[in-house]
């Protein structure tokens, strides 16, 4: 017979865990109702679907009429041409990040869901930002995947060529097979940005002499509505209903036939075997880069992608691994420890414990991967993100507590995997953790009352995108265009808050410096404070009267003044200075660290001693989020950068949240607040973007020589009503 190509439209919608009502319901307005009103209209040409599971449940709740309308297109009863509806990861994790148990788990949990709404079972996946690796397969095939979607970037990294992306290849893993179908990435470009009769003649294109080629198109919902100007683009100027006319008249003409995924499986046989290395989409696997080594990269690519000999070599080239996320950016790190900390403890529970499918639901909750990672797309800079996520890993070990008794726990681990132990100090009510070799940072504050870490801090750092701010247009001039193309910002001036911090914004920094520090300083990232003491090694040992038995790692303990010991020495100027910090978490919501610092050298030391704290309430300008110093209430905002001078309380009280947190030190001292902003990109260009407030107590030392100054800090968390 003539040559044809079976063309396969797969769309996948998303919304992240805890992303706000408003933004989705706009997505839904302006996307996923309208593509589905338009597609209706051609009962001739079928949808491929895949809603994240944390989107469909919002949308059952929000939308039931739309679950409606969608049900009518799926299964025998289906009106024109059936449509399918393909599962995946329940809410949306990248799959690689997870133990296998929770891979498998999260699969399951979304073909039940999507049998019970809808009737069908799925039998095809779609995999998370497409972040492969070979071990996959065994995990996919025991949870009954049958077929996926990669983009043709895998296959041309395996080394296949272009006219070997006929259709599907068997991918195999210890005797188990799935199938991959290669998703084009020229179409994601051109579609829906290029004009029909360009779209229509690359895909003529593909028609080979005889038999049928299956192509992909695989591509984001949110793409038709929501992605900047493409509202009125895709449906107001009518361009998807004009598309929409030119397949079918392809189809008419005959060499064409639209295709869900699961028709392309029954009709067409594998191409062969192929075994895809680890990879992701290309810009993925970019993004994961360090950002120096990323604008070096981009810098290579733009100067040599016009040579006609980089088509043979570019397919070949890959940037970073996604694991490389938690490397880059060590916030991810600890959301990811935090994560497999929570899923090893609900692994360790019976399986007829009662509230098993509530921890694990919350637990894969907090495996939606949004913000574990960071390009144009991706959540790590969006604090309502992170908080969703600690918020559901917070809610599922307090579940696991209540049945292993964990809840009151001392624990000597290396939680983020850096090859260094952290230390955990935790009540029913609060829990600390602690990184000796990093500062003897608090790196974790989790207010298990309220579900909240009010230590989720992000620091400020160089990406390589951050080079083009400067240059980029503010407004919307101009039609819709790929968000990889645009050079847009949504303010102005956002040059002038690239300012990058010398150390992570945690908490029980310690700063020793010649002279008195300003808030200027902590907003700049660069206080001219003593790196050893800010940010070296600290030497850390349970307090003595906890005495924990320690077993595989963990240390169980009373239930109040469980303590950690942190002392670091070193040299400022010529005497030698010994620090130590005594973090004594007490009965209930409270804890305190008591310092003493000791000058060990033979001649009189002279400076400051600064402790800062990072707290995250996440808004810096909102009117129910403010400061209290002293006896005066609400002295002003979270984003205020102020010298208090001499005060013994601060409070941060944040009404949304619940939340008071009131800092109290033994001895007064000169109070500094400031906020800290980044600049990161998104879909709409660049933005501006609150992280957390700087709180810093500063004392002037003068000791002579075997003298100790004293200090003790207070950290009270409680409600805000």
């Amino acid at each position: 017979m003539a040559g044809r190509v079976r063309f396969v439209i797969l769309l996948h919608s998303h919304q992240p865990v805890g992303n706000f009502d408003h933004v989705i319901e706009e997505a839904y307005k302006l996307s996923y109702l309208p593509f589905v009103e338009v597609f209706e209209r051609f009962p001739q040409i079928p949808l491929t679907n895949h809603f994240s599971g944390c989107l469909l449940e919002w949308l059952e709740k929000k939308h039931p009429e739309y679950f409606d309308r969608l049900r009518k297109h799926l299964g025998p009863k289906a009106q024109g041409k059936e449509w399918e509806m393909i599962g995946g990861g329940m809410m949306e994790p990248v799959l690689t990040m997870l133990p296998s148990r929770d891979r498998q788990g999260q699969y399951r949990e979304m073909s039940d869901y999507i049998h019970t709404h809808f009737g069908v079972r799925p039998r095809g996946a779609w995999i998370t930002e497409r972040v492969w690796e070979p071990a996959l397969v065994k995990d996919l095939a025991q949870a009954d995947v049958e077929y996926l979607t990669l983009d043709d970037n895998h296959f041309r990294a395996a080394g296949l060529r272009d006219d070997e992306l006929v259709g599907c290849y068997v991918s195999e893993d210890e005797g188990q097979t799935v199938r991959i179908y290669p998703a084009s990435e020229r179409l994601r470009y051109l579609i829906p940005y290029a004009q029909v009769h360009e779209i229509m003649a690359h895909l003529r294109e593909l028609v080979p002499a005889e038999g049928e080629r299956v192509a992909v198109y695989a591509d984001d919902g949110e793409k038709f509505g929501v992605w900047p100007q493409t509202f009125k683009h895709v449906y107001q100027d009518r361009w998807l209903e004009n598309w929409l006319k030119a397949l079918q008249q392809a189809q008419d003409e005959g060499w064409l036939v639209c295709s869900t995924l699961s028709d392309a499986y029954d009709a067409v046989a594998p191409v062969g075997l192929t075994y895809l290395p680890e990879n992701s989409y290309r810009e993925m696997t970019e993004w994961a880069l360090p950002a120096q080594t990323l604008a070096a990269f981009e810098r290579a690519r733009d100067s040599v992608k016009d040579d006609p000999r980089a088509k043979e070599i570019l397919p070949l080239v890959k940037g970073g691994n996604w694991r490389s996320f938690r490397v880059k950016y060590p916030e991810g790190g600890r959301m990811y420890g935090k994560m497999m900390e929570v899923s090893a403890k609900i692994a360790e529970l019976p399986a007829k414990t009662k509230n098993l499918a509530e921890a694990r639901r919350h637990l894969y909750r907090g495996q939606c991967n949004c913000p574990y990672w960071h390009g144009v797309f991706g959540g790590m800079y969006l604090p309502h993100l992170r908080m969703a996520i600690y918020r559901e890993l917070i809610r599922a070990e307090k579940l696991a507590d209540e049945t292993l008794g964990t809840a009151e726990e001392c624990v000597e681990r290396d939680f983020d995997f850096d090859g260094e132990a952290e230390y955990k100090l935790s009540n029913s009510e609060i829990a600390l953790y602690l990184h000796p070799s990093r500062g003897g940072h608090l790196y974790e504050l989790d207010l298990r009352y309220a579900d909240f870490n009010t230590l989720d801090t992000f620091s400020r750092r160089y990406e390589a995108y951050h080079d083009k701010v400067a240059h980029a247009v503010v407004g919307n001039e101009g039609g819709a265009q790929s968000i990889h193309e645009m050079v847009k910002a949504k303010q102005k001036g956002l040059e002038k808050l690239l300012n990058y911090d010398q150390y992570l914004r945690e908490s029980l920094v310690d700063h020793l410096s010649p002279e008195a520090l300003t808030p200027q300083d902590f907003s700049s990232g660069k206080p001219r404070s003593d790196w050893g003491f800010r940010q070296g090694a600290y030497e850390a040992e349970f307090l003595e009267e906890d005495s924990p038995a320690k077993a595989k790692g963990k240390a169980k303990a009373k239930k109040s003044g469980v303590g950690l010991n942190l002392t670091h020495e070193g040299h400022i100027g010529a005497n030698q200075i010994a620090l130590t910090k005594k973090v004594v978490l007490e009965a209930g919501p409270r804890f305190s660290v008591k310092y003493e610092l000791k000058n060990g050298g033979h001649s009189q030391h002279q400076g400051f001693f600064a402790v800062e704290m990072n707290y995250n309430l996440l808004a810096g300008d909102a009117h129910d989020r403010y400061y209290s110093v002293g006896s005066q209430d609400n002295v002003g905002r979270l984003k205020l950068e102020k010298d208090f001078g001499t005060q013994s309380v601060v409070k941060l009280t944040d009404h949304w949240l619940d939340v008071s947190l009131a800092l109290k030190t033994s001895v007064p001292a000169q109070l500094l607040v400031s906020p800290v902003h980044t600049v990161s990109q998104s879909e709409a260009g660049f933005e501006a973007v609150y992280q957390s407030s700087c709180v810093v107590y500063q004392w002037p030392i003068k000791l002579a020589p075997g003298e100790t100054f004293s200090v003790e800090l207070t950290q009270e968390c409680n409600k805000a009503r």
